[in-house]
């Protein structure tokens, strides 16, 4: 994971991130949304959650701070390109469906029909009409008006008043009477020639199913000259990509963030170069065994009671160029006055020092622990 870490953390990484995500989620995308969580939600919630979801993992994958600002930030970034994907959808729904105004249907419509008779009946002298008025229903040419959809409707899922049907159509054939057959209409054929020709037979089929377009942001229609709809598809990079870099620049360090690591990786490097623990290091031009970070418990620097020896440093015994980070209350003697407290031997006066401060102070460091 660490490797991933600093590979994430990569700004050319971070760069590409975006538009390798993209390439990815136009599948990944098509599979959250047979999920049932997307599969009854408006395209813009959808949009945004999905998007939300990918920026979460792209700004843990980068190790922000700031994970649920960078989802926060993508998925609201989304909500333009879902309304302009919706608009294009309406557009393109609009035009392929404004062409049709006229639909076949059967309509009732009124008659003369021929009443049979008995010829015992005439001969007796009784009069009956040959015809009557009567009401079939009649294959005719009635107006269409295709439904209309507005980027609003597509956005929130809304259905539209008109049925979304597209317009209807006749299966007709002609024939006579033993040519019948159920669900068909029979009305006389006005162009008749014989009697096998005698009627009109027709049934009315419903309009195709017209499916409510969809604001996909992360896949695009392929379209002819005309602007018409091939029925291909094909990834459509900048919403995924623009979403996800304004995440990963939400979610990004903030400038204090940013100085307290570089901080940090520094002092590992100088720890690593004098060889010392990083608690030691104090700033970039401070040399540890110079600042006096190994005098918290009293004592001389650096005295080895093996090897003999001093405090190392720049300067002379009265220079003052090795610095000393000391508590309050702490007090320091001079070299001199080191080497007098030995009779001359600077050894011998912080073997006594040593053994004076111990005795006042139980606590402090042990000369053998030097």
């Amino acid at each position: 994971m660490g490797f991933l870490s600093k590979l994430m953390k990569n700004p050319l990484v971070q760069m590409a991130l975006p538009i390798a995500l993209t390439a990815a989620a136009g599948p990944a995308a098509g599979f959250m949304s047979k999920m049932p969580l997307f599969a009854n939600m408006s395209p813009l919630m959808a949009n945004a959650l999905k998007q939300t979801a990918i920026g979460y993992g792209t700004a843990a994958l980068s190790g922000s701070r700031r994970p649920g600002r960078a989802a926060m930030v993508a998925g609201l970034t989304s909500i333009p390109f879902s309304y302009l994907s919706a608009a294009n959808a309406a557009k393109t729904f609009n035009a392929a469906n404004a062409g049709a105004t006229t639909q076949q249907a059967l309509r009732p419509q009124s008659v003369m029909k021929n009443i049979p008779f008995d010829q015992a009946d005439v001969d007796q002298g009784f009069f009956m009409p040959s015809q009557t008025p009567t009401t079939v229903m009649a294959p005719t040419t009635v107006p269409y008006t295709a439904p209309t959809v507005t980027a609003q409707d597509i956005l929130f899922g809304r259905t539209p008043q008109a049925a979304m049907m597209g317009p209807s159509s006749l299966d007709q054939y002609v024939g006579n009477a033993r040519d019948a057959m159920p669900g068909f209409t029979r009305t006389l054929n006005p162009n008749a020639t014989s009697a096998a020709d005698q009627f009109i037979f027709s049934q009315e089929t419903p309009g195709k199913a017209l499916t409510m377009p969809d604001a996909d942001i992360f896949s695009k229609a392929v379209l002819t000259e005309d602007g018409l709809p091939t029925g291909r598809f094909e990834t459509n990079f900048l919403p995924t990509a623009v979403s996800q870099a304004a995440g990963l620049y939400a979610g990004r360090d903030t400038p204090e963030e940013q100085f307290e690591a570089a901080k940090r990786r520094r002092r590992k490097e100088l720890a690593f170069l004098y060889g010392v623990d990083e608690s030691l290091i104090e700033g970039e031009m401070d040399n540890p065994f110079y600042t006096g970070s190994f005098m918290n418990t009293g004592g001389i620097a650096s005295l080895d009671m093996e090897m003999g020896g001093d405090v190392s440093g720049p300067g002379g015994p009265k220079d003052d160029m090795i610095d000393a980070k000391l508590s309050d209350g702490e007090f320091v003697m001079t070299a001199k006055a080191v080497e007098n407290f030995g009779n001359g031997s600077r050894m011998e006066g912080a073997k006594r020092m040593y053994k004076m401060m111990n005795k006042l102070d139980p606590e402090s460091e042990k000369i053998g622990e030097r």
